[in-house]
């Protein structure tokens, strides 16, 4: 609530044109009337700028990503629509072997020759290249 006498939105003389920088490096603007803003009537520019890009609004579970990881860089190119928080955290990995969301975890022959099968990936979805207990040193030794 605005203390007594002090004016709202564009006519008080510490008005910004409705855009702040959230503390976590967003940039945010006011539209108090969308269907995302905050209590105070403010939405993610970046949001905004991604709901104008594909004509219609950002759907439950769908996140926007920034392509340069400039959160303050809010042009439609740099903006991309991501189906889940899984695929966007595909953008932001580090390891590229590691098993995507939709990707099947297939069987595989053990690397060592000794015709096992087991699963391409483990539980954490890093890949496995030997059956459990067929580790380099064991197959040095035999």
């Amino acid at each position: 609530m605005p203390r007594k006498g002090a004016q709202p939105g564009a006519r008080n003389h510490q008005w910004k044109g409705g855009r702040t920088i959230a503390s976590s490096g967003y940039v945010l603007v006011k539209q108090p009337d969308h269907h995302r803003a905050d209590s105070r009537g403010y939405v993610y520019e970046h949001i905004l700028v991604a709901e104008q890009v594909i004509g219609r609004p950002i759907l439950r579970g769908e996140q926007v990503h920034h392509k340069n990881h400039v959160k303050t860089d809010n042009r439609p190119e740099n903006l991309s629509v991501k189906s889940s928080r899984a695929h966007h955290a595909l953008e932001h990995r580090k390891r590229t072997d590691l098993r995507n969301p939709d990707e099947p975890n297939v069987a595989i022959d053990c690397a060592c020759g000794c015709g096992q099968t087991l699963l391409k990936y483990d539980q954490e979805n890093r890949p496995r290249r030997y059956a459990s207990g067929h580790n380099l040193r064991s197959v040095r030794r035999g």
